[in-house]
């Protein structure tokens, strides 16, 4: 099953929300704006499947942030 990543950014924490193809949820999560925050975020895209030959790509209200730097660098299309 194909599952699409968005991501609520804010300040001090962001929503994340995994769907699938059926657009039924797979899982979500607030994360902190941290190290910490990213385990806990590439923990619940790798539990849906990401891996590196087929990352999950992400969508998020941003398009600059150490949040976003970091997906990036995964190699994943944000």
């Amino acid at each position: 099953m194909k599952v699409l990543c968005g991501i609520d950014w804010a300040e001090d924490h962001h929503d994340g929300a995994l769907v699938g193809a059926d657009g039924g949820l797979v899982a979500k999560r607030r994360i902190g704006d941290s190290t910490t925050g990213f385990a806990e975020l590439t923990t619940m895209l790798a539990d849906a499947g990401d891996n590196a030959d087929d990352p999950i790509p992400v969508a998020i209200a941003t398009p600059r942030g150490l949040l976003v730097s970091a997906l990036r660098q995964t190699g994943r299309r944000v």
